[in-house]
């Protein structure tokens, strides 16, 4: 199966610091990243390669869903022990590639991820498409949310992710599924500010969707 010419989401990231990390912490943590990256792309019709070790690409159909696939492939990482951060960029446009061999791939959403990721410096998540005039507005936006998400802690990390991929996002819920009470829970979201998360994953999926 070709998917040539189609608009699609392609996110390229790699592991921060992976040369830090010894060889058994290194090996759960792409455990984890593969275990997350395999559960996003089921759930939004996805395909990802892992390649040289710590870098990734994963390509998304479904446009709406990339920045939180995006968001919760970084918080399973910021959440597994050892808490590992990871550089995530995130480009639309048209994609090219032979149905399974992501990181074969090219067209502008492949070059808009990869130079994005390259341009990353004290960052660590980008976004950017094919509308110059959206891209100013998601871009400050994402910088905003990207210093949060790099300020949260391990426990805040694992707790905004289970509610992020959560169902019923009552608190209860959410505290059965992590052993924890529900005012833990509800403190710990709150100090992760997951009403924000949740408003920009929202106003992305909304405009993303219809941007083009």
């Amino acid at each position: 199966m070709d998917n040539t010419n189609k608009r699609q989401a392609v996110i390229t990231g790699d592991i921060a610091n992976s040369q830090q990390l010894s060889d058994t912490d290194l090996a759960h943590v792409l455990l984890v990243l593969t275990n997350e990256l395999e559960a996003q792309s089921a759930i939004y019709n996805g395909q990802y390669d892992v390649f040289r070790g710590d870098a990734f690409q994963v390509v998304i159909p479904e446009l709406q869903s990339v920045m939180l696939v995006a968001i919760c492939i970084r918080l399973a990482l910021k959440a597994c022990t050892p808490a590992t951060d990871v550089r995530i960029s995130v480009g639309i446009g048209e994609v090219s590639f032979t149905n399974g061999k992501v990181k074969t791939g090219n067209g502008d959403a492949f070059v808009r991820s990869g130079r994005a990721l390259d341009s990353l410096k004290s960052q660590y998540l980008a976004f950017t498409s094919d509308n110059e005039a959206f891209n100013k507005h998601a871009s400050l936006l994402t910088a905003f949310v990207d210093s949060h998400i790099t300020s949260l802690t391990q426990t805040q990390s694992e707790t905004l992710l289970a509610y992020i991929k959560a169902e019923d996002k009552g608190h209860e819920s959410i505290a059965k599924m992590l052993g924890k009470t529900r005012s833990n829970i509800t403190r710990i979201l709150n100090a992760s500010q997951y009403h924000l998360i949740s408003d920009y994953l929202r106003y992305m999926a909304t405009e993303v969707k219809t941007e083009h």
